[in-house]
């Protein structure tokens, strides 16, 4: 099946296959499968389950802007912060937490900025691999929760 013919669900399982490595704290401008890229952004899906896709796939360019078009939106504004945080704009993340204020996701905003902070730390000290390990596997785990949260809450 050629990628321009992937259902959502397909997109999904791909995008978090367990052989998939963890994803980096920050994938800079390295998309994890291109070939999705067009794919993901064709999909009949609300724009915000097309920007939690395109997260996951490490485009953080495609999501910002979505994310950006709908500013002022508890879940535009999460991306918008977790965007920030992979592309090591830690201090701009920060600034999104702070709009976000409340949102099923988080636990407070303070908790994001809490993980804005450690990612930001570790980047620092690349050696403590096991901090990264662990800081990766957080963020692999958030990816997959926006992506479900984005696809109940956001119907087509």
């Amino acid at each position: 099946m050629s990628a321009s013919s992937k259902t959502t669900d397909e997109i999904v399982s791909h995008l978090f296959d367990a052989s998939r490595p963890l994803p980096p704290l920050e994938p800079g401008k390295k998309v994890y499968a291109p070939e999705l890229t067009k794919t993901i952004g064709g999909l009949k899906e609300h724009e915000y389950v097309i920007a939690a896709l395109h997260l996951a796939n490490d485009d953080i360019h495609h999501c910002h802007l979505i994310a950006q078009d709908n500013e002022g939106d508890p879940t535009a504004n999460l991306l918008h912060a977790t965007l920030h945080r992979r592309e090591g704009d830690y201090w701009n993340s920060k600034y999104w937490w702070s709009n976000v204020r409340s949102h099923p996701l988080i636990s407070s905003s303070s908790a994001a900025k809490s993980f804005v902070d450690a990612c930001e730390v570790a980047g620092k000290q690349a050696q403590d691999e096991k901090r990264q390990k662990k800081l990766r596997e957080e963020q692999y785990a958030e990816l997959r929760r926006i992506v479900d949260w984005t696809r109940e809450n956001y119907k087509s």
